[in-house]
């Protein structure tokens, strides 16, 4: 298995693997400690269906199932259409603010792949921040705000975040739930700050205002150069990324610049899906 850095000692290329045939256990356990250390791991050239992109990441944990059911895949509830083509139920069309998966449930998804099918010539680029990386480098004062410290994370948390807002049903599936903003990997004793911009309501007992200041300055601390990866799409690559360590956002893009990705997830053991 080779492997290529491709930003700031955190997120990597795996060479030379198709995984959309059956890995033997050697190879796919050195596959998923290198993703665990590294936390976002490209593969390039790969051609996926729902299926053997819902086998691939089942073979990590129990697979997600988005509560937005109207972008679910019409032969896999498993798999999430993020599409603008014609044929698209729900487009995806605009930029998306900084976040990390789920965090507004009670046991949030361990990881995220996203396959691209359609890529664009021009933006929709997916960026990634390394908040292990950034909780580490944190300076003493800012990481002694947030020691101990627990948040209140929302499916929709202000006015208009949402490009494609919840049903009331949806809405009524996922109400506010509450995680410490410092949280542990589950199986390296590793630290990061835990970070959702789109998704955090308060923070501790802080009022609304200062909740965002804070959250303000720790997003400008973790989104520096120095934590970020960019990755600009072709039709073949799959990232997959650790949501205990690293949130992500996506760049806009012409609205008449096609772009079709399917994503996947899966979830820790019911033992140590609740963050601590």
């Amino acid at each position: 298995m080779q492997t290529r850095p491709l930003a700031n000692g955190f997120a990597i290329e795996i060479i030379g693997i198709d995984v959309s045939v059956p890995l033997d256990d050697s190879l796919f356990a050195d596959i998923k400690a290198m993703w665990m250390e590294h936390r976002v791991v490209v593969f390039k050239g790969q051609s996926l269906d729902d299926d053997s992109l819902a086998d691939f990441a089942e073979r990590f944990g129990p697979l997600f199932v988005h509560a937005q059911s109207s972008l679910l895949s019409s032969k896999r509830k498993e798999i999430m259409e993020l599409s603008n083509l014609p044929d698209a139920e729900r487009k995806t069309v605009h930029e998306l603010d900084w976040h990390t998966d789920q965090t507004y449930t009670p046991k949030p998804v361990f990881a995220t792949m996203l396959f691209g099918v359609v890529a664009p010539r021009e933006g929709g680029e997916t960026l990634f921040a390394d908040l292990a990386g950034a909780y580490a480098s944190m300076p003493a004062a800012l990481k002694a705000r947030i020691e101990g410290v627990k948040a209140v994370y929302s499916a929709e948390p202000r006015p208009r975040v949402r490009e494609t807002p919840l049903t009331e049903e949806e809405r009524a599936r996922i109400p506010d739930c509450t995680h410490p903003i410092v949280r542990t990997h589950p199986y390296l004793n590793r630290k990061a700050v835990y970070l959702s911009p789109l998704h955090m309501a308060r923070i501790g007992d802080l009022p609304e205002d200062a909740s965002f200041q804070l959250m303000k300055e720790l997003t400008a601390h973790a989104t520096q150069p120095a934590h970020v990866y960019r990755h600009k799409w072709t039709e073949g690559d799959l990232v997959m990324w650790d949501n205990t360590s690293v949130m992500h956002r996506r760049t806009p893009f012409p609205p008449d610049e096609p772009r079709h990705l399917k994503r996947a997830g899966f979830y820790l053991p019911d033992e140590l899906a609740v963050p601590f």
